[in-house]
C-alpha cells in the first residue's frame, strides 16, 4: 500500500517537472526559500516591527512545529524521492521526507497570520501562499505529495489547537505561564532524549524557552515607533542577528560539550538575543 502510494508520488513529481519554464521556476524557488529562510525575515519583521504579541506567538508556533515536525521525520526516517527514484531531478536535500517541514510550517505561520487579519483578500493570499509552497517542495523534488499533504494536516491541526486553547493559555498570570512553559520544556526534552533525537530538536527546545521567558519579561512598544524607526530598527536588528548566527556557528565548531548540548544552548542565546536582547536596546535608543 505504502508502496503504490510513494510510486504515485514519484510518477506526480516526474509531470509536473515536465512543466519546466524560466517564470515558473523563478516563483516556486521563491516560495521554497519564503517557506525556509524566509522565516528569519518575516518573524523579525512582524516581532519588532509590527506588532510584539503577534511576533511571538508566530515565533513560539514556528519552534513548536519545528521541534514536532523533526520528531516525527526522525521517527519515519523516510528517504527524500530523489534518493529513490532516478527519473526526479533535484539539487538535494538533507534530513528525512515525511512529513513536510515546509508544508507544516507554511500551514501554521500564514494560517495563524490569516486568523490575526481576519480579511478575506488576506486570507486568499495566505492560502495561495501555503498552497504554493507545498507545491514547490515536490517540484523541487525533495517531497512526494504525501508529505506536503500530511505537512498541511499536522499545520492545521496546530492551528486548530491554537485556536482552541491559545488564548486561554494568554490570560493566565505570569507565574501560570513561566510554570507552564518550564512544564512544557521539560516534557518536550524528556521525549527528545528518549526517542534519541539530534541537537536540532534540543535547539527547538532551548529557543522556545528563552523565547518564552524574555518574551514574559521584555516590552517593546513597538507601535509608538514611527516608520523611518521601524525600518531602521528591523535594518539594525536583521543584520546584528546575521552576525549573531555567524558567532554561534563558530562556538559551536569550537565546543567540545555534546552536540545536543550545544544545540540547546546555543539557540537559546540565539533566542534570547532576539526576542529580549535586541528589542530592550531599540528601546534603550528610542527606535
Amino acid at each position: 500500500m505504502i508502496e503504490s502510494i510513494l510510486a504515485w508520488g514519484a510518477d506526480f513529481i516526474v509531470a509536473l517537472q515536465q512543466f519546466t519554464f524560466a517564470p515558473w521556476d523563478w516563483v516556486l524557488r521563491f516560495f521554497t526559500w519564503l517557506g525556509g529562510i524566509g522565516y528569519l525575515f518575516t518573524v523579525p519583521l512582524v516581532l519588532w516591527c509590527i506588532d510584539r504579541r503577534l511576533g511571538l506567538r508566530l515565533l513560539l508556533m514556528v519552534i513548536l512545529t519545528m521541534y514536532l515536525n523533526t520528531v516525527i521525520k526522525e521517527w519515519f526516517a523516510l528517504p527524500r524521492p530523489f534518493e529513490v527514484d532516478t527519473r526526479i531531478i533535484s539539487e538535494g536535500e538533507m534530513g528525512f521526507s515525511f512529513p513536510s517541514g515546509h508544508a507544516q510550517l507554511v500551514a501554521v505561520f500564514w494560517g495563524l497570520l490569516a486568523m490575526e487579519v481576519g480579511r478575506r483578500w488576506f486570507t486568499g493570499v495566505c492560502l495561495l501562499v501555503i498552497f504554493l509552497t507545498g507545491l514547490s517542495r515536490s517540484y523541487l523534488g525533495v517531497h512526494y505529495p504525501t508529505d506536503v499533504m500530511v505537512g498541511w494536516l499536522f499545520g492545521g491541526l496546530t492551528l486548530w489547537a491554537w485556536h482552541r486553547w491559545g488564548e486561554a493559555l494568554e490570560r493566565w498570570s505570569t507565574r501560570q505561564r513561566l510554570i507552564g512553559l518550564l512544564l512544557a520544556c521539560a516534557a518536550m526534552t524528556g521525549l527528545a532524549f528518549l526517542l534519541g533525537s539530534t541537537e536540532m530538536v534540543y535547539g527547538s527546545v532551548g529557543m522556545g524557552l528563552a523565547a518564552g521567558l524574555y518574551g514574559l519579561w521584555v516590552r517593546d512598544d513597538v507601535a509608538a515607533a514611527s516608520l523611518l524607526k521601524r525600518g531602521v530598527r528591523y535594518g539594525i536588528g536583521v543584520a546584528a542577528m546575521f552576525g549573531l548566527m555567524m558567532l554561534l556557528q563558530k562556538a559551536a565548531a569550537w565546543s567540545q560539550l555534546p552536540s545536543v548540548v550545544d544545540g540547546f544552548v546555543l539557540m537559546a542565546v540565539f533566542g534570547a538575543v532576539i526576542v529580549g536582547l535586541l528589542p530592550w536596546l531599540f528601546q534603550k535608543v528610542r527606535l
